[in-house]
């Protein structure tokens, strides 16, 4: 009979990915629960988050279940919700150790071990009941973090994922539309903006400030620029940074460029701040965003 024979995940400071492999193919399989383990036993073992439903059921309002309702369908998968929360606007602090139990499910029979349901039921159709059919499988286990060997990276969270979003702002008692979204975003005290921008802007500000602690210098290449933190960091560090900025294309629906540089622009150099206008006057847009650290003061003076 078949059974998973190894496993292993890998993590980032937002996500980790998760795959295994099997020896053959697993008589009455209908999928895997993947079960995230905290190593510090701050919280209870929590199948992932899924959100595709078996045929004769639905799911209208994109509700997450897990994978001990809906179980993954392939040898992996992603742990989207490892810091930010599935349905409202928490998220984890970095830092903390993780690894993953896989286990193979069927239908429910009386000669299994029944699958825990352990959320309630927030999709329409008939629940299928699922056992597990073989021996569970642990992966390795990785730290949460952005630092890699002298390296740190970190990501964005973006709005592309609307459905998480609209159920995080009304878990937080707002309505939600576009004027909500922008409002949130340009609240510097927003747990909203805290979870859309990552851990990004801390890494920017690390680098602005790197360069005034130690006399270094920051080159960056930035677009869509109208965030007052980030300006404000950038007028208050003018001497230690330079800055290339393109425009944003033709304003949507008229005929202005530059629409959402525009003021950041002008203040910035009304300020002083070293900007470099990289323009265009078609489709097209400099999509850059990127910093680089030179340990030596103004390297290109």
């Amino acid at each position: 009979m078949g059974k998973i024979v190894t496993a292993r995940c890998y993590a980032n400071n937002e996500v980790a990915f998760i795959a295994w492999d099997i020896d053959e193919m697993i008589p009455g399989c209908l999928g895997f629960d993947v079960v995230r383990i905290m190593e510090d036993g701050s919280e209870s073992p929590k199948g992932l988050a899924t959100f595709v439903p078996f045929a004769g059921q639905s799911n209208p309002s994109w509700t997450p279940q897990d994978t001990g309702v809906w179980p993954v369908q392939k040898l992996w998968w992603r742990d989207l919700t490892l810091r930010r929360h599935r349905s409202d606007i928490g998220r984890r602090p970095a830092g903390f150790r993780v690894r993953y139990s896989i286990r193979p499910v069927g239908r429910f029979h009386d000669e299994l071990e029944p699958v825990p349901v352990r959320q309630p039921k927030a999709y329409d159709g008939a629940a299928i009941r699922l056992g597990y059919i073989s021996d569970a499988v642990e992966t390795n286990s990785v730290t949460v973090q952005s630092e890699f060997n002298g390296v740190r990276v970190a990501f964005t969270n973006g709005i592309l994922s609307g459905q998480w979003l609209k159920h995080a702002i009304e878990s937080d008692g707002k309505v939600f539309n576009a004027n909500v979204v922008r409002n949130e975003i340009a609240r510097t005290d927003s747990a909203i903006r805290a979870y859309l921008t990552g851990d990004v802007l801390d890494v920017v500000t690390s680098l602005v400030r790197k360069a005034r602690d130690e006399t270094g210098f920051v080159r960056l290449a930035l677009y869509e620029l109208h965030d007052p933190e980030l300006v404000n960091l950038l007028l208050d560090n003018k001497d230690v940074l330079q800055l290339i900025l393109s425009n944003s294309g033709k304003e949507r629906n008229g005929d202005a460029w530059d629409a959402t540089n525009h003021d950041a622009r002008d203040k910035l150099k009304q300020d002083g701040v070293r900007v470099h206008d990289r323009m265009f006057n078609n489709d097209h847009i400099g999509h850059n965003k990127f910093a680089v650290y030179f340990d030596t003061p103004d390297p290109i003076a």
